[in-house]
């Protein structure tokens, strides 16, 4: 099956709205528009097995990021004028004596045509399409030694254009001159695909807003639950932090690590998405329960991560669409798009914006910063809640309790950086704020930390003992 129909097949099956489906690239239309540029392109005797073998020998491989060829002969380049304008323009270098194309490779009837197209130059108005312009500081050879003399044959007037005889002074080795080439289907081609980039453009700014405003209203239902002093609100936001520590764990849609860090594509981020809610289901099974309206507010969260990846994928296939199109089009043409134009059109917000990175931003900011992470907070020695938190110098925090067993050993370099800090620090070095902060977001692992710090200073001062001594024995 061939692209076009696995394309629109695609579009059709995941149900995507109206609206999305009619800004989407429109593939077949632009298919026509290159069979059109094919045609035109051979009526002037520049079929792409012609074109073909004028870039392999003006050194296409050599161009410079414009796409533009070193040597000028040949260029197929871009001339953007606001947002509305998009012309690309082919141009060929010719003798300005007597406006032969300066090319030994191009046939008779293809020099003939670009003869005549350069003569009518000088006596048409500029608004008919064909450019005549200077080319300064070229050098004289620009023809190809060693072909025969028929294939240097200008058309027309007979004129060998490497003939030893013609006169270069005031000519090809002083400057050369080009024509372009009154080319309208890739014109067509490009304003249709760059208006469609822009169609799309529009739909994903549309749904990123929707997103984020979903986004931010669940933001204000969970700092309303956290704001709350009742037992069943403080439960519910405990099962919140479960769920986001969860959530956090299985980046769904940015990676960090080292292998395949930075933003995920469709395909990877659904099979995250996928894991994350085997998770969360075992988890809801099991110690997690949640009241009717957390649940409620639990479905719309999960919801906003389905309508990103529906975007996502949305996004994928015309970007893939984008592709394929533009690899037909130099394909069918051989005009180099790709290389000289495509950057232009790949600066659209639609293909340059990473989505997901920009939603996750917002779902951070107003979801995971409510309910902070205990993993964020915990000590790098023990690994568990950093209670009571002392500060080092340095600035990194570990727990009192890691602190004092540091010292007693003697050990003065912090764990982390290095740096020779650990046994200046006092009781001043305890961050009070930062235990108010634990105290209100963290109460459970407080306590738990308190209980354990108490067994170790029961066992520092009374040995081993102290420690079965706590334990309840039921005779």
């Amino acid at each position: 099956m061939k692209f076009g129909q696995d394309f629109q097949a695609a579009l059709n099956r995941d149900e995507y709205p109206r609206q999305w489906i009619d800004s989407a690239i429109s593939y077949k239309k632009l298919k026509k528009c290159i069979k059109r540029v094919q045609q035109e392109l051979e009526s002037l005797g520049l079929d792409k097995d012609t074109l073909n073998e004028l870039w392999q020998h003006v050194g296409s491989s050599s161009n410079d990021k414009e796409g533009v060829s070193a040597d000028m002969r040949l260029q197929y380049s871009l001339n953007v004028t606001g947002n509305v304008k998009f012309t690309p323009r082919l141009t060929i270098a010719i003798d300005p004596i007597d406006g032969s194309p300066i090319d030994a490779w191009l046939s008779k009837d293809t020099k003939r045509v670009l003869q005549r197209l350069a003569k009518s130059s000088t006596t048409v108005d500029n608004s008919s399409g064909v450019r005549n312009n200077s080319v300064a500081g070229q050098s004289d050879n620009l023809g190809s030694a060693g072909e025969n003399d028929q294939s240097r044959s200008d058309g027309d007037h007979g004129t060998n254009i490497d003939d030893p005889g013609h006169d270069n002074s005031n000519g090809r080795g002083d400057h050369l001159e080009t024509i372009e080439i009154p080319l309208t289907s890739d014109s067509e081609f490009f304003q249709i695909l760059r208006r469609e980039l822009a169609d799309l453009d529009r739909v994903q700014q549309s749904e990123r807003h929707r997103l984020e405003q979903e986004i931010v209203k669940l933001g204000h239902e969970l700092r309303d639950l956290k704001a709350s002093k009742s037992k069943k609100s403080k439960q519910e936001i405990e099962a919140w932090r479960q769920i986001l520590e969860l959530y956090s764990d299985a980046e769904v849609f940015l990676s960090s690590h080292e292998a395949d860090a930075g933003s995920r594509d469709y395909t990877h981020a659904q099979e995250h998405f996928q894991t994350f809610n085997k998770t969360l289901a075992t988890q809801r099974n099991g110690v997690l329960k949640l009241s009717k309206p957390a649940a409620d507010s639990l479905g719309r969260f999960l919801n906003i991560n389905v309508k990103l990846l529906r975007l996502m994928k949305f996004q994928d296939i015309n970007r893939t669409a984008l592709s394929k199109i533009m690899k037909k089009f130099d394909k069918r043409t051989a005009l180099h798009a790709q290389s000289s134009i495509q950057s232009s059109l790949i600066t659209a917000p639609y293909l340059a914006q990473d989505l997901a990175r920009a939603t996750c931003f917002t779902i951070s900011e107003e979801i995971l910063n409510v309910i902070p992470a205990l993993n964020d907070y915990l000590c790098p020695v023990c690994f568990t809640i950093s209670w009571k938190p002392v500060r080092l110098r340095c600035n990194h925090i570990f727990c009192i309790r890691c602190i004092i067993v540091l010292q007693r050993r003697g050990k003065t370099h912090c764990p982390l950086c290095r740096e020779s800090v650990v046994m200046e620090a006092t009781a001043d070095n305890v961050d009070r704020e930062l235990m108010k902060f634990f105290k209100d977001n963290f109460k459970a692992d407080v306590k738990q930390k308190q209980r354990e710090n108490e067994l170790a200073a029961g066992i520092d001062r009374w040995g081993a003992q102290y420690e079965q001594s706590q334990k309840c024995v039921i005779m």
